[in-house]
């Protein structure tokens, strides 16, 4: 099962080449790492998937905690958490098919960010899965260009 490591840094680059060298040496099963800014000012937040087993997964958290500027590193499986990835799409918009195209970005909640003479560009946001489910639902249309931003995650809340 995937885990999730969600790791608060300061925002120095320093911080994170440490922090993606340690990811690195030991060679690990990454799915996906997205870095962004975290809610404080001054700090970022690495999130890292990993397809590895748990003992890996505790034994790399614990490094990353012993790292020069990192302020905090927890992990957690991927069901116990919430994931959610953003895609920008990138699709062929012919006049005889763009009902049909819009009536896909409905069904899949999706927001047109951008149109053109003969294109659209889609935003949508979810699982991994969901985006997955969106790419194939317009692959029909025509993808002309694709960004995946990687996955975020946090612990589920708790009462």
């Amino acid at each position: 099962m995937p885990h999730a490591v969600s790791v608060l840094l300061d925002e120095a680059l320093l911080a994170l080449n440490r922090t993606v060298g340690v990811l690195r040496r030991r060679n690990l099963p990454i799915e996906s790492i997205a870095v962004g800014p975290a809610g404080a000012p001054g700090l970022a937040r690495l999130t890292i998937i990993l397809n590895s087993d748990e003992a890996t997964v505790d034994t790399t958290v614990k490094k990353l905690r012993n790292l020069s500027g990192v302020r905090a590193a927890v992990t957690f499986p991927m069901d116990e958490g919430v994931t959610r990835e953003l895609a920008l799409v990138k699709v062929r918009a012919r006049h005889e098919r763009y009902a049909g195209l819009l009536d896909v970005i409905e069904l899949f909640n999706a927001d047109v960010v951008d149109e053109g003479a003969d294109a659209v560009i889609v935003e949508v946001t979810g699982s991994g899965s969901f985006i997955l489910a969106f790419i194939r639902a317009v692959e029909g249309f025509g993808i002309l260009d694709l960004a995946r931003s990687g996955s975020v995650a946090l612990a589920r809340a708790t009462d």
